[in-house]
């Protein structure tokens, strides 16, 4: 009367989205499937769920585990900002990727029994459609030709080419799977070259994955560093790449690429070029970020000058004044019969940019989608969490193919006055 699992999601998949498993029987039908949930080995669920009108049972992973898998804002020591990181080229997941195995068994009568099937999947933080189907495969992000996307972002690439707009001043990540046991990866390094306008290479160099960059090694077996962020924004590499290869180093910088490569040398992903992005020094310009619908971080910059306002919001109450306990009643001429408590603020910020493209725009959708916006304001201020105060946003076409963007957030923290 063993249980089997008939399908299940494909190997690594985000985790809000259905995660259908289907179970059936191969002699007796049971009274109850029995189905155990472990995450990273350690049991998290136990079900016993009814067969349905055609004696099988379709179970929804997702139920369990999709607020279970997030998306890093710390380095994997916690010792400093996911996006500000700059020690070295790489750091690694501690809640982005989770292994999740379902074991399947019956119960009939009064007899349990476990474990008669199991299989294994792998969870991202993030969303997919219901327009993309049931199980869409995700092999689009496995690092194995230069025809895969790879890098886990909401860009769209075009003819293999995955393109960031940032300035000097700016920070950020982005992420990859770093791994050859599950999805056969190949890549070994990563190759960056630095360009002027007519696309001459001003330096280069090749970056290995492992543990001295701070990454794990392709082969190694913990499952949540295989979920690996590059530091990847100009502000970042001016830290760890060779003094030459800095941008600093090369004024004339156009822009830089990043490909992950075999060990022998082979490109295995899309590229990733950065465009310097020039912008207005007389005022400060912001960085909005987000966890993505793939289980990495994408950014966007506002060049425009960002407006800031504060809301203050207080209790009243009314008390006497004067002394009543004393042998003479006197009172100040400063004395207050209005009197504030709760008192708190909450602020807010206004976010311009007068052109953006419209893939960039595309993208901006999915910050309103996101749970963990952030934004950075100037050139060396700290990341903040923020709520997108308004679900819609303005755009006006400023000229051909260019589109004026403003938007409204506020700080995810309450201000104590």
């Amino acid at each position: 009367m063993a249980a089997v699992i008939d399908s299940k999601p494909t190997l690594i998949r985000p985790a809000n989205q259905p995660l259908i498993f289907t179970l059936s029987y191969t002699t007796t039908l049971p009274d109850r499937y029995v189905v155990q949930v472990f995450e990273d080995a350690v049991e998290i669920a136990k079900l016993y769920l009814t067969p349905n009108t055609n004696n099988k049972v379709h179970f929804n992973l997702a139920d369990i585990a999709r607020d279970r898998v997030s998306v890093d804002d710390k380095i994997r020591d916690e010792s400093a900002t996911l996006l500000s990181y700059d020690a070295k080229p790489f750091t690694t997941g501690r809640n982005g990727l989770k292994k999740y195995e379902v074991k399947v068994g019956t119960f009939v009568g009064t007899i349990q029994t476990l474990n008669d099937d199991r299989d294994t999947v792998y969870l991202l933080d993030g969303a997919e459609q219901i327009s993309a189907g049931l199980h869409p495969s995700f092999g689009d992000y496995y690092p194995t030709a230069i025809t895969k996307k790879v890098w886990l972002t909401d860009r769209v690439g075009v003819d293999d080419v995955l393109t960031i707009e940032a300035r000097e001043e700016d920070e950020g990540c982005v992420a990859f799977l770093n791994d050859d046991t599950i999805i056969g990866s190949y890549a070994a390094q990563i190759k960056y070259e630095i360009k002027n306008a007519a696309g001459t290479v001003l330096a280069s160099e090749l970056i290995t994955i492992n543990s001295t960059n701070g990454a794990q090694l392709p082969a190694a077996a913990e499952i949540n560093q295989k979920l690996t962020y590059l530091m990847a924004y100009p502000k970042n590499l001016e830290q760890w790449i060779s003094s030459g290869s800095k941008p600093s180093a090369n004024p004339t910088w156009s822009y830089y690429e990043m490909q992950l490569l075999s060990g022998a040398g082979a490109k295995v992903s899309n590229v990733l070029r950065v465009n310097k992005l020039c912008t207005q020094i007389k005022h400060n310009n912001t960085q909005l970020a987000w966890t993505n619908s793939v289980g990495g971080w994408d950014s966007l910059t506002f060049t425009g000058r960002t407006q800031t306002e504060e809301l203050v919001t207080a209790k009243e109450y009314r008390r006497q004044i004067g002394n009543w306990n004393a042998s003479t009643y006197t009172f100040l001429p400063q004395a207050r019969e209005k009197q504030a408590y709760q008192v708190q603020a909450k602020q807010s910020y206004k976010l311009t940019h007068v052109a953006f493209s419209f893939a960039e725009l595309d993208l901006l959708k999915y910050a309103f989608r996101s749970d963990n916006p952030m934004i950075r304001i100037g050139n060396t201020g700290d990341w903040q969490p923020v709520v997108m105060s308004t679900k819609s946003y303005n755009v006006k076409e400023a000229f051909s193919g260019m589109h004026s963007v403003t938007l409204s957030v506020e700080l995810a923290q309450v201000i104590k006055c």
